[in-house]
């Protein structure tokens, strides 16, 4: 615990508008551990966090006390800060713990991957798309006080963009078919979490908010585009078509609403100064 009491914040390293840098984000903001975003392009971020200890993906969160590369382990880290009736995983051992557990594996392994991939597809053969999301992103990292660490103008973007794409593209195979099998992919993790809503409960597991809500709120934000968002996205009127869509018809379910209504309500609260988690 000395680490968030201490004058000098932790490094957390970020894509910025990555959803698993988002879902890492949400946890330490809830937590109030102090720490100082370091915000880099896809690709240029690989270098940094390699550097700092972490593997080729982000987050990567520098402690005193060692490096974590994952971001169910910054979720479990952000924990240790609040008192245990508020935990993101639950203080208390047993089924309903296991049952956050699963879900948030299940959303990590699934939802992730496959909104990433579908959101990736529609952006990256619109460049003027691409260029907004990044450029609003890091934008409003300087206004926050964080530290953009590689940006380009429009110009230096041109020549940019197309390499990254590429790269990009070919190592998360971001193409027709994988699209459409993450589509699927998310049908059933919506269809699963529309479910569970049926009865109108408040939270995914038991009457608080969990690291199942937490974990499923931020990785299906690029598929909903949240207002309350910390990094600013692009409404959906300026998104492609397909992506618009496809925003638009999950908006409208109980699953969507659900997502919507945790940003409002929970992203900006902090661990134990708020009824029902």
């Amino acid at each position: 615990m000395s680490d968030a009491g201490a004058a000098a914040p932790l490094r957390l390293i970020t894509i910025p508008f990555s959803h698993y840098c988002e879902k890492a984000r949400w946890a330490l903001d809830r937590a109030g551990v102090p720490y100082r975003e370091d915000a880099y392009l896809p690709l240029a971020h690989a270098l940094p966090a390699l550097r700092a200890g972490g593997r080729r993906s982000v987050p990567v969160l520098v402690t005193r006390a060692g490096v974590l590369g994952d971001s169910t382990d910054i979720l479990r880290y952000a924990d240790a800060f609040v008192p245990s009736e508020h935990a993101l995983f639950l203080g208390e051992p047993g089924a309903r713990r296991a049952e956050v557990e699963a879900l948030e594996e299940r959303f990590d392994r699934e939802l992730g991957p496959a909104a990433r991939r579908v959101a990736y597809f529609h952006l990256l053969p619109d460049e003027e798309a691409a260029f907004a999301l990044m450029s609003g992103s890091f934008r409003s990292l300087e206004g926050a006080g964080a530290a953009p660490r590689f940006w380009l103008g429009r110009g230096a973007f041109r020549a940019y963009f197309p390499v990254a794409r590429a790269v990009m593209k070919r190592a998360m195979r971001i193409d027709a078919v994988g699209a459409d099998r993450s589509r699927g992919k998310i049908r059933a993790v919506f269809d699963a979490v529309n479910e569970r809503l049926r009865d109108g409960r408040p939270f995914l597991v038991g009457d608080r908010f969990s690291a199942a809500d937490l974990a499923f709120a931020a990785l299906a934000a690029p598929l909903l585009v949240p207002e309350r968002h910390p990094v600013p996205l692009p409404p959906p009127g300026a998104l492609p078509s397909g992506l618009r869509d496809l925003v638009a018809s999950l908006r409208d379910e109980p699953a969507g609403a659900f997502v919507q209504r945790l940003y409002r309500e929970q992203r900006h609260r902090k661990a134990g100064l708020h009824a029902g988690g």
